[in-house]
C-alpha cells in the first residue's frame, strides 16, 4: 500500500485550490469544527467528532494537525500556531449533536457518559462540564 504523501507532503490548502479550480468544489460557509478553516474535511459531520475524540484522547486535535501541515508548507510561524491551538482543539461539535445523538440511537446523556469513560484523565479534566487541559501548550 502506498499514500499520496510518500511521494510529496500533503499540503490541504493547496489540494483544495486545485479542487476548486478544477472540480468546482467549494470551500464551506462556516468555520469547521476544531479548526480555523473551512475547507478541508467538511463533508462528513463524524470527522468533527472524531478529532474531538482525538483530542481528549492524545491531547492534540484537528487544530494542531491543520496548524503543522501550514507551519511546514511556510504559510504560518510557530507562534501563530500555537495561539490557533489554544483557542481551537477544544471545540466540540455543537452542531451535530442530534445528529450524533440519532446515529448513535443514544440519548445525550448516555453519549457524554461514553465520552467521558473515553477521555485520557491524565490529560483532562472536567471543570464545568467541559474537559479542560492539565497541560500547557507552548
Amino acid at each position: 500500500m502506498t499514500h499520496w504523501s510518500y511521494f510529496e507532503n500533503w499540503d490541504s490548502y493547496r489540494n483544495f485550490i486545485i479542487s476548486k479550480k478544477f472540480m468546482r468544489y467549494e470551500e464551506s460557509d462556516r468555520k469547521n469544527t476544531g479548526t480555523y478553516t473551512n475547507f478541508g474535511q467538511n463533508d462528513t459531520f463524524l470527522y468533527d467528532l472524531h478529532c474531538y475524540l482525538m483530542y481528549l484522547k492524545f491531547g492534540f486535535g484537528r487544530a494542531t494537525q491543520d496548524i503543522g501541515i501550514d507551519i511546514r508548507r511556510g504559510s504560518m510561524t510557530r507562534e501563530q500556531g500555537l495561539e490557533l491551538v489554544k483557542i481551537y482543539d477544544n471545540e466540540f461539535p455543537d452542531y451535530a449533536l442530534k445528529d450524533y445523538l440519532n446515529y448513535f440511537d443514544l440519548k445525550e446523556k448516555k453519549f457524554f457518559q461514553i465520552i467521558d469513560k473515553h477521555v485520557n484523565k491524565k490529560l483532562f479534566t472536567k471543570k464545568y462540564n467541559k474537559w479542560k487541559p492539565n497541560f500547557l501548550v507552548y
